[in-house]
């Protein structure tokens, strides 16, 4: 069996449009694309499962639009809507990374890619995948085209790896040189969207770019670091939870329980009986660490220790005064002084 790479998928295109195989497994010839089963999984690898499930969030994407592309009039949630990519080829449709979104009332869509590693070809996928759209949707409006135009396809590379992006975002600029005086040779291009400065991503507010940097990091101080300066720009309750959520998902088998429970005591802030039973649950972890440092439980000095340190701590997370005089029995004097 003659194993070809994927510059040859590319010279073998035709060949594979003509017989409907986009699979190129054409076994009486002895010839296929190989897959190895690492690039398999890895298309399910909950890395790839979550920017997935952040990037169908039509609230990220408008951040992301008005953010890097922006657009003469600022974009709404309610101004986009999904684009199903079953229409697009069967190619497509296999590739879980892509994403596309149409502006309502407008044939303008945004094609969105998601890479965590650079791909020189990615302007000749792109133009790829854009003509798809223009093609699937010119058979849509078809006898509408004069009156709406030819649709227009605004590709967004969002890039989340730790190398630097050195591919060229332009197909032309990848293609073989030839010097002319007259004509033009511009095809297109793609937005890129390089979120790997650390600093922007806490303070820009996209779910994408937070994640981004917390997989990096290695050091369950630094995550725990980071994700306290990020918590101070997420403003709504709803996005904080959203975001507790996506660090545990990713992070489940790099941090503990108690690690875990930690970065949720700082995003999600707790109310009513919610307030009690995260500060019971505070109470209970602080005490078992207590135990561990050797402060025996039951010996009265290393009670009332344990108490003011679980009660400082329920102070430095803003807790109710009364919830947490109500769960330590300390008085208002007490925790003030």
């Amino acid at each position: 069996m003659i194993v070809y790479t994927l510059y040859d998928y590319f010279k073998l295109y035709p060949y594979v449009i003509k017989q409907r195989n986009y699979g190129l497994n054409d076994n009486s010839q002895s010839y296929c694309l190989e897959v190895s089963n690492s690039k398999k999984e890895k298309q399910y690898h909950r890395h790839d499962k979550l920017f997935r499930e952040i990037l169908n969030r039509n609230k990220e994407i408008v951040k992301l639009i008005n953010r890097y592309v922006k657009p003469k009039e600022e974009l709404t949630e309610e101004m986009l809507e999904k684009y199903d990519t079953k229409y697009i080829t069967s190619t497509y449709e296999k590739r879980e990374a892509d994403i596309v979104y149409k502006l309502k009332g407008k044939e303008v869509f945004f094609l969105v890619e998601h890479q965590t590693k650079v791909d020189k070809l990615m302007s000749y996928r792109i133009l790829e995948y854009s003509l798809e759209i223009i093609r699937t949707r010119m058979k849509s409006i078809k006898g509408k085209i004069e009156k709406v135009g030819i649709p227009k396809v605004i590709p967004l590379v969002i890039y989340t790896g730790q190398a630097k992006w050195t591919a060229k975002n332009k197909l032309e600029e990848v293609q073989v040189e030839f010097e002319h005086f007259n004509g033009i040779d511009v095809i297109t291009g793609y937005n890129l969207i390089d979120i790997r400065n650390e600093e922007e991503a806490i303070k820009e507010g996209t779910a994408v770019a937070r994640m981004s940097v917390i997989e990096r990091k290695n050091d369950t101080e630094d995550i725990i670091e980071i994700v306290k300066r990020m918590s101070k720009y997420i403003k709504e309750q709803e996005e904080r939870k959203e975001f507790a959520k996506e660090v545990k998902y990713l992070l489940s088998d790099k941090l503990t329980k108690e690690e875990i429970e930690k970065i949720e005591e700082i995003l999600i802030e707790k109310e009513g009986e919610d307030a009690m039973l995260h500060a019971q649950m505070v109470i209970r972890r602080d005490f078992e660490n207590a135990k561990k440092k050797g402060i025996k439980e039951g010996l009265e000095e290393g009670r009332k220790e344990g108490i003011m340190s679980v009660a400082k701590k329920l102070l430095e997370e803003k807790v109710d005064m009364d919830v947490i005089e109500k769960v330590t029995g300390l008085t208002r004097q007490q925790l003030i002084k």
